[in-house]
């Protein structure tokens, strides 16, 4: 049974394929607000939209990425535990070692619709799914030793589950002045976009609550409560403010607002779905008789609004004439599927050891939530035009049997 639950376990996470990053940032492992031209500036910082620069066109599903990643979980440890027929308690151990508090896994996806670039302007089209889950490591160690504790309690910080999934028509102005800075200073320009977003489905985990309580003078006593809200068909705003300056010839920096008053508002099919499992003073002589009471509800809930989470991104980006680094840190303000209050920071580096052959590297730092990142990307370019293809792996420096997530790129430019 316990062997059971860790091949679901890993399931659940592989699973989670379905899902894929922003496109061209996967190839800096994120490391791409100061990097972003043309129609991608309307996603990262739409002041870098210059009537300088040559316009591009983005055609469908050429600009597209899938991502799948979890903090403790590599493709070894499923391999190891499918030769097993038992689980013993260095295999048990081997499963909680990684598990750093919570067993976290998230997803996100991006895929080219249209775009196209009009002077210092520009007008685009994406989908997005975005999703994230946790396991607390507590229940993990309930799952795989049974009851050890007279007492363990769960709640929704460590234990929940949410995904969105919907279409944006982004508009997007930049390469404006801010005015009136003194002279000594670099010139600083601003941009801005505003999106119409089109829901197409929502799982949020609004509840989930186990306290258990179980010894030889109350005998097991079990109180627990899982609440799900589900909507599909919606609609909603999201906006983003940028800035980015040229601090010297070499050296740019910016900062950018993203989801500002992002939400999705949803309004078919809007559901509430309550579990609930109680038990009260159960002792071994009760085993015989039905000693846990379950109820499950459904039940219609009006319109409902999911938030999509401000986001603040800062970034710095060096340029010689043959390389450039990067750096990006992004901080998000609430918890919600597409941000996260765990601030991350991004590296990314970009070679051109040939003028028709752009390499890129990025490294995005763990934290709680998220291994280690690690991107490789290479490409073809001619003029205005290039394709690209990156690959990017989890906790592990070479993608193979020791990465806990994958990641693949394909990124299109198309100019005139």
């Amino acid at each position: 049974m316990k062997k059971m639950f860790i091949c679901l376990l890993i399931a659940v996470v592989a699973l989670s394929l379905y899902a894929t990053p922003s496109a061209k940032s996967l190839f800096y492992a994120d490391s791409y607000m100061l990097r972003a031209t043309g129609v991608e500036a309307n996603y990262w910082n739409p002041a870098r939209l210059s009537a300088d620069g040559p316009r591009d066109i983005w055609m469908p599903l050429l600009n597209s990425g899938i991502q799948v990643s979890n903090n403790a979980l590599d493709l070894d440890t499923y391999n190891y535990f499918m030769s097993r027929d038992t689980l013993n308690v260095d295999d048990k151990e081997r499963i909680l070692k990684d598990v750093d508090g919570s067993l976290s896994f998230g997803v996100n996806s991006n895929i080219s619709l249209f775009g196209i670039t009009m002077d210092n302007t520009a007008f685009s089209a994406s989908a997005h799914i975005y999703g994230k889950g946790k396991l607390s490591e507590d229940f993990l160690r309930l799952a795989l030793y049974g009851n050890t504790e007279d007492e363990y309690t769960f709640h929704k910080g460590s234990n929940n589950a949410s995904a969105i999934s919907y279409l944006d028509f982004t508009y997007g102005i930049g390469n404006i002045r801010i005015p009136f800075l003194p002279e000594n200073w670099p010139q600083i320009k601003a941009g801005a976009s505003a999106s119409l977003l089109t829901g197409a489905m929502s799982i949020d985990t609004q509840e989930f609550k186990i306290d258990y309580v179980s010894n030889s003078d109350v005998g097991a006593n079990l109180d627990s409560e899982l609440l799900v809200r589900t909507g599909l068909i919606g609609a909603g705003f999201k906006g983003m403010l940028g800035f980015y300056s040229e601090v010297t010839p070499r050296l740019v920096a910016g900062l950018t607002v993203d989801n500002i008053a992002g939400f999705i508002k949803w309004g078919t099919d809007t559901k509430n779905y309550r579990y609930y499992a109680t038990a009260d003073s159960v002792f071994i002589i009760d085993l015989d008789d039905d000693i846990v009471d379950y109820e499950d509800i459904e039940e219609d809930t009006g319109s409902f609004s999911s938030p999509l989470g401000t986001e603040l991104r800062l970034a710095v980006l060096y340029k010689r004439r043959f390389f450039d680094v990067s750096a990006d840190w992004v901080q998000g303000f609430s918890e919600s599927a597409v941000s996260s209050k765990v601030g991350r920071l991004s590296l990314g580096a970009s070679l051109m050891p040939l003028p028709v052959l752009p390499i890129s590297l990025g490294i995005s730092l763990p934290n709680s939530n998220n291994p280690l990142k690690v991107s490789y990307g290479i490409g073809i370019k001619g003029g205005n035009n290039e394709f690209r293809l990156a690959l990017q792996s989890f906790d592990s420096i070479i993608p193979g049997y020791k990465s806990k997530g994958i990641s693949f790129g394909i990124a299109t430019k198309i100019g005139f």
